[in-house]
């Protein structure tokens, strides 16, 4: 047997593969540049192109016959000739370039490429340089595009006037805008990778972090909270939420609404102050009414020559303490309706007066004790009451209430006035802390307030800085050197109108014969006691408490005077007065009006129209003695 392999029947024989010759390296390097999608180009030491691949040309857009012998240069945009020229020595010197140039083709359209290059050597000689271009003026383009879409987004967000910060996922900073750094008072640099919960009053970290949960969650919403600004103040801000990537990442935009809501809470009490002025204004009737029968009868009692000493010790307080009701009720009108600016001669030692009547219960029940030290001299200048009550009373409130947080066994409060050349000086002060120095610059600006939150809007005093002003004059503040604050007014010395500038009140006779009257009120009190002041006068009066009866009366009889009451149920006296201008201008014109609500607009245009004489409730009775006419007109 053969010592070789020995093959079955049933195996085939397998034909070897025939050998191919070994490729040619340089043959196949050119054949797989030529298919490169990127383009070649080799340049000689001349920089001119010695070889390109179909990619070349079409980057070139160009027939690729036409690029060998070209010198690189016309290939570029004219601009960056110079920096391939650089980038070619450096390849020269052997150094293997990347950089990003522009060429041209022959419609004169521009493309950006990529260069990488590196120099070209055979048997240790320099030939040139080999170069590979990709075109990216596509790539370029989008990313340009992206880069200003970026500054633009980044623009948007430093230029907002409302904060936009970024949370990740542990509640950490992490991207801040500028808006963020002036509501908080911090540098962004401080706040990315803290945490935002040392921001918030302890009271308020449970509803922010529920709130953040939701977030992360996926949900969008708003909520309000209050947060610590670098320098301690606490503000208002408005956090509107939404998740740009779930569970990842939280965008918040902040707005601090501080300023807005100490705005709408002034508008909610303006609104309330304009519903107490109404309320006041019916209340101020409805308590004149009964208070000018008590004024009236202690008047009749004390008229009374047999009257006990004793007890007309107690009718004359009486009378008095129903002029001091009458008194405070006319100032709360005056402090709950608005008042148009007017100007006219006013005494400022009164003024203080009227707005110390206000306070003296809570000055008394506080234990504050009052002096006045007025200069008695002062001469009346021009100003508009009510304003200067609205200061005079800001500047009391302010100093009752510094000395309530300002430990003392007792505490005096000071106003005091004075004359100091062209101008009348008031001074205000108090025993209380004292301003700190700090605030001392900023008392004045609206909605600063050292208050604890919900006592006070911080407007107080740059309203009255706002009248003062308006008045010409000055007003500031300066502590005291054994403690408590003063605050000054200065105004200017102004003489009221010469004499006939402003009518004068006309003067009615005293009465010198008994006159037919008719009493028209509602109120059964001031009938009576008119009736028998009048009667005691010697006049003849009849008394209705309807002006649907009055109107009856004056139908059938004829009298002297009409003393009319504004606010009746059935007829008002307006109601009256018209019908009877209307049907019997004659005793239209023989009406004495009388009012509790004297501060109201609605009236005194009413009252001024009509040029006929009015009383105010509580009277005095010799106040209908000058207006009553002095003869029977029947």
């Amino acid at each position: 047997m053969s010592k070789g392999r020995r093959v079955g029947s049933g195996a085939r024989l397998v034909k070897a593969p025939a050998k191919h010759p070994a490729p040619d390296p340089l043959q196949m390097a050119g054949r797989i540049v030529a298919t490169l999608a990127d383009a070649v180009v080799v340049t000689g030491l001349d920089r001119r192109v010695l070889f390109a691949n179909a990619a070349a040309a079409a980057l070139f857009a160009r027939e690729l016959a036409e690029l060998p012998g070209m010198a690189i240069a016309e290939l570029l945009v004219p601009a960056e000739r110079g920096h391939v020229v650089q980038r070619q020595d450096r390849g020269f010197a052997g150094e293997g370039q990347r950089y990003q140039t522009r060429v041209v083709r022959p419609d004169g359209e521009e493309r950006d490429v990529a260069v990488s290059s590196a120099p070209l050597m055979l048997d240790e000689e320099l030939l040139g340089t080999v170069a590979t271009l990709r075109d990216i003026t596509d790539q370029k383009l989008a990313h340009d595009t992206l880069a200003r879409s970026e500054a633009r987004y980044r623009n948007l967000v430093e230029s907002a006037s409302d904060g936009i910060v970024t949370l990740d996922a542990n509640g950490r900073f992490t991207t801040v805008n500028q808006a963020s750094e002036q509501i908080s008072g911090y540098l962004r640099a401080d706040l990315v990778g803290q945490h935002f919960a040392p921001l918030l009053p302890d009271e308020e970290l449970p509803k922010a972090l529920d709130h953040f949960q939701k977030a992360l969650s996926g949900e969008s919403g708003l909520f309000e909270t209050r947060f610590y600004r670098k320098d301690g103040e606490v503000r208002t801000i408005q956090v509107t939420y939404s998740t740009p990537k779930k569970d990842e990442e939280v965008l918040c935009l902040i707005r601090d609404v501080t300023d807005q809501k100490l705005l709408q809470e002034q508008l909610i009490q303006s609104e309330k102050m304009s519903a107490i002025g109404q309320l006041v204004s019916g209340v101020a009737h409805e308590l004149n009414n009964p208070l000018a029968a008590v004024s009236a009868f202690a008047q009749l009692l004390l008229a009374e020559k047999q009257f006990p000493p004793d007890q007309r010790t107690a009718a004359e307080t009486i009378y008095a303490e129903a002029r001091r009701a009458s008194r405070i009720v006319q100032n709360l009108l005056t402090f709950a309706r608005q008042h148009k600016p007017e100007k006219g001669p006013i005494a400022l030692n009164e003024v203080l007066d009227d707005t110390l009547e206000l306070r003296s219960y809570e000055l008394r029940v506080r234990g504050i004790e009052l002096r006045r030290e007025y200069d008695e001299s002062l001469p009346e200048t021009m100003g508009d009451t009510h304003q200067l009550q609205q200061v005079f009373l800001n500047l009391i409130t302010n100093a009752e209430q510094a000395m309530e947080r300002a430990d003392a066994r007792q505490h005096r409060l000071t106003v005091r006035t004075r004359r100091a050349n062209a101008v009348i000086r008031i001074d205000v002060e108090d025993t209380g802390p004292g301003i700190p120095p700090g605030d001392m610059e900023r008392i004045f600006n609206p909605f600063f307030t050292t208050k604890p939150p919900g006592t006070g809007t911080g407007l107080g005093l740059s309203i009255s800085l706002g009248i003062v002003r308006e008045h010409g004059g000055r007003i500031w503040a300066e502590n005291l050197g054994g403690g408590g604050a003063r605050f000054v007014i200065e105004l200017p010395l102004l003489a009221p109108p010469r004499t006939g500038e402003f009518p004068a009140a006309q003067t009615i006779p005293a009465v010198s014969e008994p006159l037919h009257i008719l009493v028209v009120d509602d109120e059964s009190a001031v009938q009576l006691a008119l009736q028998r002041y009048l009667v005691g006068r010697g006049h003849r009066v009849e008394t209705t408490g309807s002006g649907t009866d009055a109107l009856e009366r004056l139908r059938t009889a004829r009298f002297d005077a009409i003393i009319l009451d504004m606010r009746m149920p059935d007829r008002s006296g307006k109601e009256v007065y018209e019908q009877l201008q209307q049907a019997d201008p004659v005793h239209a014109e023989r009406i004495v009006f009388t009012t509790g609500d004297v501060v109201s607009e609605q009236v005194q245009r009413f009252l001024k129209g009509t040029g006929r004489p009015y009383v105010a409730k509580p009277f005095e009775f010799p106040a209908f003695d000058a207006v009553l006419p002095a003869k029977r007109q029947s």
